[in-house]
């Protein structure tokens, strides 16, 4: 009952966006419209912006469910597993472009109020435990001081894939797939062995033999 509530008030928030344009004009405005009391709206959330931070934590919550109920995915490598999170994640976005590109009609929108915060917690919490199954698989090498700055990147990865998706006006957008898997894949040439390795190898010569 409490989280169809909750549904209720998102989904109108969502709806009052996407006719108006713009957010209610205030908190009490918009529950009377609701025919709910204002004590109902805090229970689930402090402001409209943590409203909307709940909703961006809901995009990536989704299509972590969604993943999570394949048994496919959970027998793919790692970088498969990012591969598909990101695709997987373009169509839960697809389903809410409307809002979306209502709601963040200016780039920097994105992070005012530190809107992603949320969503940027469940992220990286799930790439975390990718980047320890691709580290122990041997997918991914571990390096001193950089492997604990690899969630962070990927973090950056997704902002990239938003924004990119954001702009892409092909069809289908197609452009977005195409982006995700160049990044993706020169990510894990990046994480992975290889290329960092012999940059690292050839540093350390020159600095021997200088």
């Amino acid at each position: 009952m409490e989280q169809d509530l909750q549904d209720r008030i998102t989904d109108a928030y969502i709806d009052f966006y996407l006719n108006q344009g713009k957010k209610p004009a205030s908190v009490h405005a918009f529950v009377k419209k609701l025919r709910i009391e204002e004590k109902e709206f805090y229970k689930y959330f402090g402001s409209f912006e943590g409203l909307e931070k709940n909703i961006w934590s809901g995009f990536i919550k989704t299509t972590l469910e969604t993943l999570d109920a394949s048994e496919e995915y959970k027998s793919y490598p790692v970088m498969e597993k990012l591969l598909s999170f990101y695709y997987t994640f373009a169509e839960v976005l697809k389903n809410n472009r409307s809002f979306i590109l209502v709601s963040t009609a200016k780039e920097t929108e994105l992070l005012k109020n530190h809107t992603l915060s949320k969503a940027r917690n469940v992220f990286k919490e799930y790439v975390t435990q990718l980047m320890a199954e691709g580290t122990e698989s041997g997918e991914i090498v571990k390096r001193p001081y950089i492997t604990e700055k690899y969630p962070e990147g990927l973090w950056l990865q997704l902002l990239f894939v938003l924004r990119f998706w954001l702009k892409d006006d092909s069809p289908d957008f197609g452009k977005t797939d195409a982006a995700i898997e160049k990044a993706v894949k020169l990510s894990f040439d990046l994480m992975g062995p290889g290329t960092v390795d012999s940059l690292i190898d050839m540093a350390k010569f020159l600095y021997q033999n200088k």
